[in-house]
Order: structure tokens, then sequence, then C-alpha cells
């Protein structure tokens, strides 16, 4: 990401509350690719020239876990609206951050990769279909973390959209770095320690020659 920051969880702009600009933060530390993207908070100064366009806006808060269902994600800004539409943002979610990413095109299946918290068995990791559809799809595996790459490929190996990350209609998906992304994000929740709860990366896409986070959720125990 540009804001070369590095961050705890212990030190977010909410103190206990990752939003999605902190969350990709800790992600990409963990080797996650991420989209090039800037956080700015209420009343701070916007420069254009920052950015190649077309870019995302989205609001930015961890009290708002599903920003499409609150209209709050535009794509496709040009650098001719996006102070028109930073202004438009800042009247529908007064005093909340904006995060500016670069749009990442991608060709391919839109998966998801989260780990959650089992009551009996601990932390699990689990990859599956992802995008919108992700409760529609139920096409999923799951693994108790942390968990080998080996076992991250068995992992995909058991997926029904399996096909596509092996060249299925000449779609180009890695799934040997998939995989690593796989074991990163078991290794990435069972390091945060008690205070994890759940993960959310979705959707993760694959651009040019790497899957890339485009959205990330994270919530933590606050006991």
């Amino acid at each position: 990401m540009d804001k070369k920051t590095t961050i705890s969880v212990n030190n977010f702009l909410v103190p206990g509350y990752p939003d999605e600009f902190e969350t990709k933060l800790l992600l990409s530390e963990c080797g996650i690719p991420v989209p090039r993207g800037m956080r700015f908070l209420p009343g701070e100064k916007f420069e254009k020239d920052q950015f190649i366009y077309p870019v995302v806006v989205k609001v930015c808060s961890a009290r708002i876990l599903h920003k499409t269902d609150h209209d709050g994600v535009i794509m496709g800004v040009e650098s001719g609206r996006i102070e028109e539409t930073l202004k438009e943002f800042e009247k529908k979610f007064p005093n909340t951050p904006i995060l500016v990413e670069e749009q990442v095109h991608f060709r391919g299946p839109e998966l998801i990769v989260g780990a959650l918290v089992d009551p009996a068995f601990g932390t699990a990791v689990m990859v599956g279909a992802g995008g919108v559809l992700t409760e529609l799809y139920k096409d999923v595996a799951f693994r108790l973390a942390p968990l080998t790459f080996q076992e991250a490929g068995r992992m995909i190996g058991e997926l029904t959209v399996a096909p596509a990350f092996f060249g299925y209609r000449g779609l180009k998906c890695d799934p040997d770095s998939l995989s690593r992304i796989i074991s990163s994000a078991a290794d990435f929740a069972v390091g945060i320690g008690e205070r994890f709860s759940q993960l959310d990366i979705n959707p993760l896409v694959f651009s040019g020659n790497k899957w890339i986070a485009l959205d990330a959720k994270l919530v933590l125990d606050h006991g």
C-alpha cells in the first residue's frame, strides 16, 4: 500500500475495532497482497494526482461491515468525478473515514479466504467461492489452523470451482500462490491469539500475476 505504516492489533484508529484499511495493512505485512490505497480522515486534504484512475471509493468504518448494503462503495471513479464523489460520501457518512483505492481488473473466479474460531476445535481456516453470492454457492473447504502449504493445496482441490485454477477455458490462476495465502491467513489468525474472532478476505481475485485481497474484515473479541 502507499502508506508504509506498520500497525499492530493494539493500535487502531478506534481501539479494538480495525477498519478495512487497517486490516489490509496487517494482511500486507504477512505477505497477502492488497490494492494500493489511502484512507482519508474527516477534513483531511485530498489531492487528485495521488492516484492512477479509475479508483474505487469506499466508506471505511469498522461499524459498517457490509458496505454495499449501505451504498458505501463506488467503482470506476475517474479524476473528473473524484472530488464530487468524496463530497457525496462526506454527506452520506459524516465524520467517517473514506478509503480510496486503485481499481483492480481481473478475469476469473472471486474467492473467499477466511478464518474463525470453532467453540469445540479452535481456530479454523477456510477457502471457497466468493463475491456477493458466497452464501448462495456454499462451495467451501475447511481445515484447522495452522496448516501446511500442502494441506492448503488439498483444500483448493476439494472445491467445485477448482478447475478454474488449472487452466479451465484459458483462465490463469496460480494455485500455489493461493495455497500460500491460505496458509498465511491461518498463521495470521493464530498469531493474533485469544482476541481473534473472525477474518474474511472477500473477494480475493487473481490480477496480473498475483492474488489480491479486494476487501477484508477482521473481528476481534473484546471480552
